[in-house]
């Protein structure tokens, strides 16, 4: 029906689509999903190949700028030799890196280059074949919030942790087999490890990942439950315990910690010179918990929060104008439909057109058509 359209309504000629599914390469198994340019039913196959995996890094940004390498460098399109160009439509609902990793090149992509790439260039290659739209759903912060907090508090309870309902929650997580360790020293003195689970004041790891290598979305969680944490100051920091990885490579990792309802994210990358043991320890933080002054429910999803800079809108929409027109940049509210509006040059070429868009928009993915 969607290619159907394209052709009845004659916005170009002889279409081909390519659909993509973009997430984070940083965190997420599939960060780039590709189907070839086709045009027929053999799309509605692409699409249900396609596995939303959802997730994400939490950092406000997704992997939009590895999907404009693989387009820009590794696309081909026939209307370029009539001097057009095809249509690429970004869909979603956050920023992307500032730079084209070389590593995650050779990772998803299995090319290789010399350097990380700037991702505005990268963009500005991708516009030399098509011309580039980011279609934007809005979200309320609340959903975005939600957003923000899916992969972490994911992984907990798919291990059985508890991610909601406390006092202090400490959770780790990263993205190799490599076995990290959370460590966290309660007011007593008492220490919480994989050697020390429970403590005496009702403190407890209640997830323990990658002891044997088992998995590449490993987690860690320690927590008081609602009610029950002690006032006094805490520590906390990350170990790497044994390397299951044979490249021995450091490792990235977040941390998200929240006290009395605030939460923290806290980036960083251990073992950097191949340490394990003490020799690898990372601090995270120290902190005083006091329950008297735990905020309302209502401030804890404030957008003036840090952890929640990177979802505002004018953030993430002065970030894709950088690299795009702005023109390009089509906001979308509970949108349902797409109404072609007319072209401002009289209807004479396509290359000016722009679109009301009121269609629904899902995952965040990207579709081109071109001749």
């Amino acid at each position: 029906m969607f290619i159907g359209q394209i052709i009845m309504k004659n916005y170009v000629s002889g279409p081909a689509v390519s659909f993509a599914a973009i997430g984070d390469a940083n965190s997420d198994q599939a960060p780039l999903q590709v189907g070839q340019f086709e045009a027929d039913n053999r799309l509605d196959e692409v699409l249900s190949k396609i596995w939303i995996e959802e997730g994400g890094g939490g950092t406000g940004q997704e992997s939009y700028e590895l999907a404009a390498y693989f387009y820009a460098r590794h696309s081909k399109l026939a209307c370029l030799r009539n001097g057009k160009k095809g249509y690429f439509f970004f869909l979603g609902d956050e920023g992307f890196y500032p730079k084209v990793s070389r590593e995650q090149v050779r990772r998803v992509l299995g090319r290789e280059e010399r350097h990380d790439l700037d991702s505005a260039a990268i963009f500005a290659e991708l516009a030399q074949k098509y011309h580039v739209f980011f279609i934007y759903p809005q979200k309320s912060m609340a959903e975005r919030r939600r957003d923000i907090d899916a992969e972490i508090k994911k992984r907990v309870e798919a291990a059985g942790g508890v991610y909601e309902g406390v006092d202090v929650r400490a959770s780790l997580i990263w993205d190799n087999r490599n076995d990290l360790d959370l460590h966290v020293v309660t007011p007593s003195g008492e220490h919480i490890f994989y050697g020390h689970k429970q403590s005496v004041c009702r403190g407890e790891l209640d997830v323990d990942r990658n002891v044997r290598g088992e998995t590449t979305k490993p987690v860690e969680n320690v927590r008081w439950r609602k009610g029950t944490a002690p006032t006094g100051k805490y520590r906390v920091y990350v170990q790497n315990y044994r390397f299951h990885e044979t490249d021995l490579a450091p490792t990235s990792y977040r941390v998200e910690l929240e006290v009395n309802g605030n939460i923290q994210r806290f980036d960083g990358v251990i073992s950097k010179k191949g340490e394990t043991g003490p020799n690898s320890d990372v601090p995270i933080a120290e902190f005083t918990y006091d329950p008297s002054q735990r905020p309302a429910e209502d401030a804890q999803a404030s957008t003036e929060n840090p952890l929640y800079a990177n979802y505002q809108d004018d953030v993430i929409i002065r970030q894709w104008a950088s690299v795009i027109s702005p023109d390009t940049i089509l906001p979308v509210e509970n949108a349902r439909n797409v109404i072609p509006m007319p072209r401002r040059n009289g209807g004479k070429s396509p290359d000016s057109a722009r679109p009301y868009l009121g269609g629904s928009a899902g995952c965040s993915s990207s579709f081109s058509a071109a001749k």
